[in-house]
């Protein structure tokens, strides 16, 4: 049995090639993006488990011991440690060998790294299942998103957990035919566990394609007497369950002592998480229930229009193929689109809509941003490449018709590619460094979305646009009140020679020499708090994005007397 159409070398080196030059452009544009808040906090944890890595190396003993183990992993241990071991092994090479130009590049390239084999990952599972060509326009309409692109440079999780729930998806699909893939499939589902706690519902996800539409339709084609594809037995789940745990508290020094008590606290604060407020439409959300829309509005507000249009499109082309298959057999007369055994529209569907869901929900904690659906946007690339297909084949025949365009018609599936991938290539060269900050046509652009009330940043990583300007105002020893930036990341910027050693940070408002306010709905009382201890109500400096206005900084004009 096998599954989809078999990639050769070629094909992988293809895949290979675009891995290393999206790694090549994320380490090229990482220099000056400031650190975000969730940053700082991983960078903090990365070099305490580098300690322990160094001590593992040198004296494994005392490393292995209780105390050793706690001391080091007790930072961060809300959060499973795959991502944060990658990023200390990183900075231990970098604190060895001096790897990378700036110390933030050696703590982010681990996510980096990932990010771009996601884009492999991306291509390889369009190119089996519908073609070269398929493949490869996921794969950049995926990369060319301007929120993944911004997420992808990051010391965080989001875009490894991305890559993982992908890869476990893939494995699965794989073993659905061939169950030696199961093995995979387990040893992956144990990595995600390890990366981040997304990967708790990817099984119900896997559970429901496999009750709901695999077994059912392999079991009727099997009586229609069209042969066996797709294996009765659910090798990958055997695989999930197998590995899955072993690996995830393997992996994870701080589990192996109090393994349930930990494993319950772990637990207990994700499902218990706290709220981060986030401006949307006008208001601002402090707590659930949160509006079931935020996920599809930003979705549509922040991918390029043309892939969320692809992608209907694309949902439209395979709309029979996504139902179960005796429901598709009553609404739609036998010979039409039946799509494979595997069900693979289904999976799609499913993998795409499912994060949106969960974040939709009322009970779901107000996080903000995209992030938390960001690995449904990688099946909406698939679909919207399925779009392109057709897009293809068409400009392709429309110049084979006319005679005088006839010699461009081989050169239509790039030209089609090209203009399709165009808009989110300049949305998102247009939203570096302000990855938050982008919003597209459907918004109106920055502007139109700062008029409909949507939230303009987060996590304070603006601050590393606002460096040049503080380097060139701040006095010698001079000191700045940093709002939503938090020490670690105005500490990485220091260290990483983009601001001055010598301006501080400070928490004390009033004695500040400057302050600064990230424009977000919930800062809005400090500019009035400013006024109070400045005695001034008018801004030295305004960092602007499109004309909408990202962070405004005061002097105080008692730094003069003093």
């Amino acid at each position: 049995m096998t599954t989809g159409r078999p990639l050769g070398w070629r094909d992988h080196a293809l895949g290979f090639a675009l891995a290393a030059a999206y790694c090549a452009l994320l380490l090229g544009t990482s220099t000056g993006l400031g650190m975000a808040r969730d940053e700082g906090f991983y960078v903090e944890a990365a070099e305490r488990y580098a300690d322990w890595f160094a001590l593992l190396g040198a004296d494994p003993g005392t490393a292995l011991d209780r105390a050793a183990i706690d001391a080091h992993w007790q930072v961060n241990h809300e959060h499973p440690s795959l991502p944060k071991s990658l990023f200390a092994l990183s900075w231990l090479a970098q604190r060895t060998w001096h790897v990378f130009p700036a110390d933030s590049m050696a703590f982010r390239f681990p996510a980096m790294a990932m990010s771009a084999l996601l884009v492999w990952l991306v291509f390889a599972f369009g190119a089996r299942t519908h073609g070269r060509a398929v493949g490869l326009f996921a794969a950049l309409a995926w990369a060319l998103m301007p929120s993944v692109f911004y997420h992808a440079h990051l010391d965080c999780f989001d875009l490894p957990i991305v890559a993982m729930l992908t890869w476990v998806t893939y494995a699965y699909w794989r073993s659905l035919a061939e169950p030696r893939w199961a093995v995979v499939t387990g040893v992956a589902y144990g990595l995600a566990l390890e990366t981040k706690h997304n990967a708790w519902i990817l099984p119900i996800i896997l559970a429901v394609h496999w009750l709901g539409f695999v077994l059912p339709g392999e079991l009727r084609d099997r009586r229609a007497g069209k042969g066996a594809v797709v294996a009765l037995v659910p090798w990958w789940i055997v695989g999930m369950a197998a590995l899955g745990p072993p690996l995830f508290v393997g992996l994870w020094p701080w589990l192996w002592h109090d393994t349930a008590a930990r494993f319950g606290e772990y637990a207990s604060f994700h499902l218990n998480h706290v709220h981060y407020n986030t401006a949307y439409l006008g208001r601002t959300y402090f707590g659930p229930p949160g509006p079931f829309s935020f996920p599809w509005v930003l979705t549509l507000f922040t991918v390029p229009l043309v892939i969320v249009l692809l992608g209907l499109t694309g949902l439209a082309l395979r709309a029979r193929a996504m139902l179960p298959p005796a429901l598709a057999a009553a609404l739609w007369p036998a010979g039409r689109l039946e799509g494979d055994r595997q069900r693979t529209d289904a999976l799609w569907f499913g993998c795409m809509v499912a994060p949106m869901l969960v974040i939709a929900m009322p009970w779901t904690p107000i996080f903000g941003g995209t992030k938390h659906f960001l690995s449904g946007w990688v099946f909406l690339a698939l679909f919207s490449a399925l779009a392109f297909a057709r897009v293809q084949a068409a400009l392709r025949a429309a110049l084979e018709s006319l005679r005088p365009l006839r010699a461009l018609a081989p050169a239509g599936p790039a030209l089609a590619g090209a203009l399709l991938l165009l808009p989110g290539a300049i949305d998102t060269a247009h939203s570096h460094p302000f990855g938050l900050s982008f919003y597209g046509y459907a918004a109106g652009g920055v502007p139109g979305a700062a008029d409909r009330g949507m939230m303009r940043q987060f996590w304070g990583f603006t601050t590393g646009s606002l460096a040049p300007w503080l380097n060139a105002h701040v006095p010698r020893n001079g000191s700045v009140w940093i709002c939503d930036t938090v020490p670690s990341a105005w500490r990485m910027l220091q260290r990483d020679g983009l601001l001055r050693e010598d301006i501080r940070a400070t928490w004390d408002m009033a004695n500040a020499d400057f302050a600064i306010v990230h424009h977000e709905d919930h800062f809005v009382e400090v500019d009035y708090q400013i006024w109070m201890a400045f005695g001034r109500v008018d801004p030295v400096h305004v960092l602007t994005y499109d004309g909408v206005p990202i962070i405004s900084v005061y002097e105080n004009p008692r730094r003069a007397r003093r």
